[in-house]
């Protein structure tokens, strides 16, 4: 067996390791601010939503406002028709028209009790929301009882985590975006020289790590494999110990023995 081939595949694996070691200096601080824009973006569109409700609700009843000033200026101006109306007729005609006015009062006197009902409505629903936040009894919070003034200071509290955790991330990055670019830079090399060399341990290697595995390559542990701790067969110790590897029947991974890392790190 050629141990060179998987020498220059450990050493891969070295240096995906040193990357993801500072990778996991992030502290999950991308997922963090994922979930936070996922809040942020709730939040914003429950302020929006309301805001176009309320919108809504004022330029309705400011239509109806004129709408009834608008008919009221016609009853007056029908009621002076009627004292020169010159034949019954005429004043019956007028009649109707003055009683149409008047049911489209009526009408808009409705729309505009059924707004201010609807409004008083969600402030009830808020006001409930709000003594379920000072019973801290979050969990029977639904999304209309939440107040206005609780989302308003929800949504500046999030944008302000979201700018502590870019700022913490992208420090971060920057800290070490030398040590990453080095690092890129060696696994292309290693990568080319595996390629040439070995390219079907590289393929399997890539299989591995296209999964939910990282550690395609680990080492023998107390004669098992330190991926999944599955006991490797004994008549396999030998061709480890020796250099060789050995695939785990349990989870797939290459495993090789301790000394091949500590080569590969020095």
């Amino acid at each position: 067996m050629d141990h060179t081939k998987i020498n220059l595949l450990v050493k891969l694996q070295h240096l995906d390791n040193q990357i993801e070691s500072i990778v996991s200096l992030q502290k999950g601080l991308p997922e963090e601010i994922d979930a936070l824009d996922e809040d942020l973006i709730f939040t914003t569109r429950q302020i929006e939503t309301r805001k176009i409700i309320a919108d809504d609700q004022l330029k309705q009843r400011s239509r109806l406002h004129d709408t009834i000033n608008d008919c009221k200026n016609k009853i007056l101006n029908f009621k002076e028709k009627q004292t020169l109306a010159r034949n019954n007729k005429e004043y019956d005609a007028l009649s109707k028209q003055i009683e149409y006015e008047e049911k489209e009062i009526a009408q808009a006197e409705i729309q505009l009790q059924d707004i201010v009902h609807a409004v008083q409505k969600a402030q009830e629903i808020q006001k409930k929301g709000q003594q379920l936040i000072i019973e801290n009894r979050y969990d029977e919070i639904t999304e209309e009882m939440m107040p206005d003034d609780v989302l308003h200071q929800q949504l500046e509290d999030l944008k302000k985590q979201v700018d502590q955790k870019r700022e913490e991330l992208d420090s971060i990055v920057i800290e070490t975006a030398a040590d990453v670019d080095s690092l890129k830079n060696k696994i292309e090399t290693q990568r080319a020289v595996i390629d040439r060399e070995a390219k079907r341990l590289l393929d399997k290697y890539d299989h591995l790590r296209s999964g939910s595995l990282r550690n395609a390559v680990v080492k023998l542990n107390r004669n098992a494999c330190s991926g999944c701790n599955t006991r490797v067969p004994t008549n396999r110790h030998t061709m480890i110990v020796q250099g060789g590897f050995y695939l785990c029947e349990s989870c797939g991974r290459i495993v090789v023995h301790e000394k091949l890392f500590e080569e590969a790190e020095n």
